[in-house]
């Protein structure tokens, strides 16, 4: 797998997600699928259960054990002297589950885009603009919106990690799947209850990729330069397969 190339594909896709929904009205039109505009409601109720339970705060809080029992067989790992090449890979996982969201939410707090909820079109006080275009003058606000990209879709898709942990292509293809769909089904349902719009959520899978190919470039390179012998000859990176 050449990650550099991973690395340009990212970038490319962010900038056919932007050039798409800045230039079409794509988000409006799904969501218009997904609020009654007759009773002013979304399809799920923000807090209607067992909904929320089940795609909120279960793939949430489960993604957060995983990392945490990752940390804990990492620790194992290095102890009882596991494969280096194993421990790299499971450093990958980690610091994505670690640091996609951690980065997605920062974005969040910069990006100042409001949810679907908030805007006039759905019964809210924000008019409608995109990502690149500017509140109207005669709009004044005081409160910072936190809704793009996608945050909550992030913790499933930091799981395309998991690509890394695997040697055979079947089993990185499995991980891929999953973790796409763990995504999409966290993001679908934001976007079912009026919190993000479906650009939000292609951002942010194209996002979390970007950034977990650049932990993965990072921990392999690192940890094979700092564990290569200065003099050592014919010294090569760990061949990583693709799916």
């Amino acid at each position: 797998m050449n990650l550099s190339k991973h690395l340009l594909y990212s970038m490319y896709a962010l900038t056919l997600i932007a050039f798409l929904f800045e230039t079409t009205n794509s988000d409006i039109w799904l969501q218009n699928l997904l609020f009654n505009a007759s009773n002013q409601t979304w399809l799920i109720d923000k807090y209607e259960e067992p909904y929320r339970f089940i795609f909120y705060l279960l793939p949430k809080y489960s993604i957060i054990l995983l990392a945490l029992s990752l940390i804990a067989f990492y620790v194992i790992a290095c102890r009882r002297k596991y494969s280096k090449h194993f421990q790299k890979r499971l450093l990958v996982v980690i610091f994505s589950l670690m640091l996609v969201p951690s980065v997605i939410g920062g974005l969040k707090a910069t990006t100042n885009g409001a949810c679907p909820a908030q805007l006039e079109l759905y019964g809210g006080d924000v008019p409608y603009v995109k990502a690149f275009e500017l509140m109207p003058e005669s709009f004044e606000s005081t409160k910072k919106y936190k809704c793009f990209p996608a945050g909550h879709a992030s913790g499933g898709f930091a799981l395309m990690s998991l690509f890394f942990l695997f040697y055979r292509p079947k089993y990185q293809c499995i991980a891929i799947a999953f973790a796409v769909s763990t995504g999409w089904i966290m993001g679908s349902y934001k976007m079912a209850i009026g919190d993000h719009f479906l650009s939000h959520t292609l951002t942010t899978m194209t996002l979390s990729w970007l950034i977990i190919c650049l932990i993965a470039a990072v921990v392999f390179r690192t940890l094979h330069f700092l564990n290569s012998k200065p003099n050592a000859k014919n010294s090569q990176q760990e061949p990583i397969n693709g799916c």
